[in-house]
C-alpha cells in the first residue's frame, strides 16, 4: 500500500530521519535562495528520478487532445501535457470512427518532407515530438481526435499541501535520494551516503537486498508484463 503524504510531510520525515534537523526546514542564512536544503533536495531527487519509466509516470489518454484545422504544431498552450511528456511511445488519430496509429518520426525527417505549409489533408500519418512540441504530417485539415500513450512529469511540488505520485508510490525513493543529496553536498556524512545508497540500490554482497529503486522497476514490470527493466545485479 503506497503511503500518502504531502510535500511538507514529506520535508519533516526527512529532517525527523536525519536526527531531528528542523534548521535544514529553513533556507540557510547566507545561502540567498528562498528555498530549504530539504526542499532543494527533494526537488533534486524528483529531476533524477522522473526520467525514469515507472508505472505512475505512464499516461494514456483516449482523446489527449484534438486538432485544429490547417495547425501543423502543438505546445502546452494547446495541451498543457505538452510541457510534462519525457517521452511518447505512440499516437493515435480517429478518423471516421477508425483508429489509425500515427508513424513516429524524428523532427529531422518531417522538416525535410513538409516543405510547403500550405498542404494539408484528412489524413496525417506521421508525428514528431520535439522540444515539447508535438507535429503532425501531412497538416491536418480537420478536428481529429489524437489518443497518447507515453512518460510524463508529476505536476511540480510547490505548495506544503502539495500532493503527486513521488510524495505517494514514489516516496520512499525521493525520500532515500533526497537524504543522499544531503548527506553529500549538505552534510559530509559517509555513512548516511552509503546507507542511502543501499536504500536505493540494494546490497551488491546481496542480491536479495533489494532497494526501493529495484522494487519500484519490479512493480512496473508486473504492471506491465514482457517489458524488460534494468537492474542492478
Amino acid at each position: 500500500m503506497a503511503i500518502s503524504a504531502t510535500y511538507r510531510q514529506l520535508q519533516l520525515a526527512i529532517a525527523d530521519e536525519l536526527l531531528d534537523r528542523g534548521d535544514l526546514l529553513s533556507p540557510l542564512s547566507d545561502s540567498g535562495l528562498a528555498t530549504s536544503p530539504i526542499q532543494n533536495a527533494i526537488q533534486s531527487a524528483i529531476a533524477k528520478w522522473e526520467r525514469e519509466p515507472f508505472y505512475f509516470n505512464e499516461i494514456y489518454s483516449q482523446s489527449e487532445f484534438t486538432t485544429v484545422p490547417f495547425q501543423e504544431y502543438y505546445t502546452a498552450t494547446d495541451d498543457p501535457n505538452f510541457a510534462l511528456f519525457t517521452n511518447i511511445l505512440q499516437a493515435r488519430v480517429l478518423i471516421n470512427s477508425n483508429r489509425y496509429i500515427l508513424l513516429p518520426r524524428t523532427w529531422q525527417y518531417i522538416e525535410t518532407i513538409s516543405v510547403n505549409p500550405n498542404v494539408s489533408s484528412t489524413f496525417p500519418g506521421d508525428f514528431a515530438y520535439f522540444g515539447g512540441t508535438f507535429r503532425l504530417y501531412p497538416i491536418p485539415n480537420a478536428a481529429l481526435p489524437i489518443t497518447i500513450a507515453g512518460y510524463k512529469r508529476q505536476t511540480p511540488l510547490a505548495l506544503d499541501g502539495d500532493t503527486n505520485a513521488w510524495t505517494t508510490e514514489g516516496y520512499d525513493l525521493i525520500r532515500s535520494e533526497a537524504k543522499l543529496i544531503l548527506a553529500r553536498e549538505v552534510l559530509f556524512d559517509d555513512d548516511l551516503i552509503g546507507r542511502m545508497e543501499m536504500a536505493i540500490y540494494g546490497n551488491p554482497a546481496n542480491p536479495q537486498e533489494r532497494g526501493y529503486l529495484a522494487a519500484l522497476q519490479a512493480e512496473t514490470a508486473r504492471r506491465a508484463p514482457g517489458r524488460i527493466m534494468p537492474s542492478k545485479f
